[in-house]
């Protein structure tokens, strides 16, 4: 493509279903990790224009800036993909979302793959969802953040799909032979509401302690691992009631591996959920903060559920679907 290529990415973000924290470098290279998870239709949009007549990098985002030099680019994760590509001059980035950064729906990692499906497509390089997700990873792993493999890998290949992550970093994709009745089931039986709090960084600091917590939250990650394949079985079976029991005993591991993950405002939403009919629950990602997940069996259970949360100050409940895309890049203009 030429220096007047303008291209747009379509990034979605991802739910965790199993095996969260098995992901990250200090677990996967002693024991291997596993993650289930899948992506959903909120997106991260990136739209990435070559400049005719400025040699600047102009980044539009909840801030905007103007920068002469790459090393001058405030953006960490932009300027680092901007790096490893090889572009440092005549470039716009603008950035959109469907949801903030650190609410739990692995935005670092779907940022990094779409922004760099985009500079290859500007570069006219080919990629696939592999070497995005690789090269995603890299990207937050030399601005030495704490983020796993499964954001970006989950964000690039779309659907439900499994991570087999050796201890060499190498990742075995597969995609899970899950009904469509299942599927339906998931998404009307899933409760996801909106906490309102945004993380700003507190993710790492969560992965952080937990590595403080040595051999005690290794074991606790290990039950994670398990709980996680037992997810996946649920899901193939078709047992979604199992999953939603399995939800709650990996609430419990996951609250002891940190005091950050929740707090007594979130256990006591979570006891309310679980009062009225919730089989168990979550907060995504690293916890904190962003969204409740919560799994119902029947549809009297979810008004319940669904009213006393409400009730008790969570008024935005999302509707979400499924995306079978991945990281998709549409040229707009050659």
């Amino acid at each position: 493509m030429d220096l007047h290529s303008v291209v747009v990415t379509e990034t979605p973000l991802r739910i965790p279903l199993g095996g969260g924290s098995t992901d990250v470098r200090a677990y996967y290279e002693r024991f291997g990790g596993f993650i289930f998870g899948v992506a959903i239709d909120f997106y991260i949009h990136v739209f990435l224009k070559r400049l005719r007549m400025d040699s600047r990098i102009q980044f539009h985002y909840t801030a905007c800036e103007v920068a002469e030099r790459l090393q001058d680019v405030r953006h960490e994760l932009g300027r680092e993909a901007l790096r490893m590509v090889g572009i440092d001059h005549s470039i716009s980035a603008t950035f959109n979302a469907d949801s903030p950064a650190g609410t739990g729906l692995g935005s670092s990692g779907s940022y990094a793959v779409g922004l760099l499906n985009g500079l290859y497509a500007l570069q006219g390089k080919p990629t696939d969802p592999n070497f995005l997700a690789e090269e995603a990873f890299r990207v937050t792993d030399n601005l030495g953040w704490e983020d796993g493999k499964q954001d970006p890998y989950l964000a690039a290949h779309g659907g439900f799909t499994v991570l087999h992550i050796g201890r060499d970093g190498h990742v075995e994709v597969s995609k899970p032979g899950i009904s469509t009745e299942t599927v339906r089931r998931f998404l009307s039986n899933t409760l996801l509401f909106y906490t309102g709090i945004v993380r700003k960084g507190q993710a790492n600091d969560i992965l952080k302690d937990q590595r403080r917590g040595g051999d005690a939250v290794l074991e606790l990650k290990h039950r994670t691992k398990a709980i996680g394949m037992e997810v996946l079985r649920a899901f193939e079976t078709g047992d979604l009631d199992r999953f939603g029991c399995l939800m709650d005993e990996h609430w419990n591991v996951k609250r002891q591996m940190s005091t950050l993950i929740s707090s007594g405002g979130f256990d006591s939403i979570y006891a309310l959920a679980k009062s009225n009919g919730a089989l168990g629950g979550k907060l995504l990602g690293a916890g904190g903060g962003g969204y409740f997940m919560f799994y119902c069996p029947d549809t009297e259970s979810i008004g319940r559920v669904h009213k006393a949360i409400t009730d008790a100050g969570l008024q935005r409940r999302m509707d979400f679907g499924i995306d079978y895309h991945g990281s998709t890049v549409t040229l707009i203009r050659k």
